[in-house]
């Protein structure tokens, strides 16, 4: 279910952890609850809380595109779960998509989410490196990842030393 496997991703069932008592594994068909869930709370952190006011207009739109993508009708990609002793604590999902100056593939951090209780630990940092073996495996020399202007998240990101490529603007029409 949720990995593509029409195209030539190299597959893992497991990506090795940094942080002890946790493991990394690839995303089953009962994941898929816990994945909506934690996407539906990630995108309602990026958008700016009038937006997120609105959300029950377009959050199933949302998420059903984040249901096709995630059962591999979008790109190449793979999901993995992020496991305490049986417990879901967080998500990784990967893709593979072409950069869109360059037309290179890139590592596309599709997903990347800790559970409220066990954020500033070092699990995001460790899903990050985890996604750059990810990607390096892949044979990619590069990742590429999209964050709302209002998630916190843009500080972590920054820290870690993503640095913006370009900005994505809008404009309300009546």
């Amino acid at each position: 279910m949720l990995i593509n496997d029409e195209h030539d991703t190299k597959h893992m069932t497991e990506l090795c952890f940094p942080v002890n008592g946790y493991i990394l594994r690839a995303a089953g068909d009962d994941d898929r609850a816990y994945v909506m869930a934690s996407m539906k709370e990630s995108i309602l952190l990026s958008v700016p809380g009038s937006e997120a006011e609105l959300s029950d207009i377009w959050m199933d739109d949302i998420l059903g595109v984040t249901s096709i993508a995630i059962d591999g009708g979008m790109m190449r990609s793979e999901l993995f779960i992020l496991d305490a002793d049986g417990e879901s604590a967080g998500l990784l999902w990967m893709g593979i998509s072409r950069d869109q100056f360059t037309c290179e593939d890139t590592g596309y951090l599709l997903g990347l989410y800790v559970n409220g209780e066990l954020r500033g630990k070092g699990l995001g940092r460790a899903l990050i490196e985890c996604a750059e073996d990810w990607c390096i495996t892949n044979g990619l020399m590069m990742m590429t990842l999209n964050v709302g202007s209002a998630n916190a998240a843009d500080g972590f990101y920054r820290h870690l030393e993503f640095t913006e490529r370009s900005k994505v603007m809008r404009k309300r029409l009546r």
